[in-house]
């Protein structure tokens, strides 16, 4: 998948598909239909940014393609697969563009993973939404997507906090990540605190899920309660 890293400060070290091109393929040009469904989830990733996956026009993604929107759905047998397809690609995006660096130290992978979130949603905040809600309104095409990647991060948290595996963490860490989805979301539209202080609230929040009873939290640590508390 060609990608560009963005120059924006906002956006640093995040991975976004390349600008579609409105131009159809050369009309000699023959793919498999491997490439072809290839291309068509690429262009359907190019247009998130401003268009969530369930506004998507078939028509739109066929015009950027070259193809005729009943040839479009002989590489998808559907609307919904189509989407689907899409919203799987964008979600391992999101995991490729999440998973701390190879070599980083475990006490920097969450808050690297939590400051990489905040700059994918400022910049897919529509369609993150829509995936969002989506889940939450039981659609089964957006849950089963969520879900796994949900699961998928759960385990990559438990990792990185060097904590052990059961049911009681698993449910805190789920719920935590529900809380920095809901507050992440209302601070992209209304930023109401500092982007560091936002990451520290989400942080110590964290901490104080999955300490033991004596741990020092890490805005004692760091000598007193995080501004403005909870």
């Amino acid at each position: 998948m060609p990608l560009r890293r963005p120059t924006g400060p906002s956006r640093k070290g995040l991975l976004l598909p390349m600008t579609a091109s409105p131009r159809p393929d050369h009309p000699r040009l023959r793919r498999t239909a491997g490439d072809r469904r290839a291309q068509l989830v690429q262009i359907g990733l190019e247009l998130l940014p401003t268009t969530p996956v369930q506004e998507l026009t078939i028509d739109e993604v066929a015009r950027r393609a070259g193809i005729s929107r009943s040839l479009l759905f002989h590489y998808f047998a559907t609307k919904r697969e189509y989407y689907t397809a899409v919203t799987r690609a964008a979600a391992d995006m999101m995991w490729d563009h999440l998973l701390p660096p190879p070599g980083t130290p475990s006490e920097e992978q969450v808050t690297g993973m939590l400051d990489r979130y905040v700059g994918w949603v400022e910049t897919f905040r529509e369609t993150h939404l829509a995936f969002v809600r989506g889940a939450a309104g039981g659609d089964p095409w957006v849950s089963e997507v969520y879900e796994d990647t949900r699961s998928r991060l759960v385990e990559v948290a438990l990792a990185a906090l060097e904590l052990s595996d059961d049911a009681r963490r698993r449910q805190l860490l789920l719920a935590w990540f529900a809380f920095t989805e809901d507050l992440v979301g209302h601070w992209v539209q209304e930023p109401t605190m500092t982007r560091g202080e936002l990451l520290d609230l989400l942080r110590d929040v964290l901490d104080r899920l999955t300490a033991g009873p004596s741990a020092p939290l890490r805005s004692q640590a760091r000598g007193g309660p995080l501004q403005g508390g909870l």
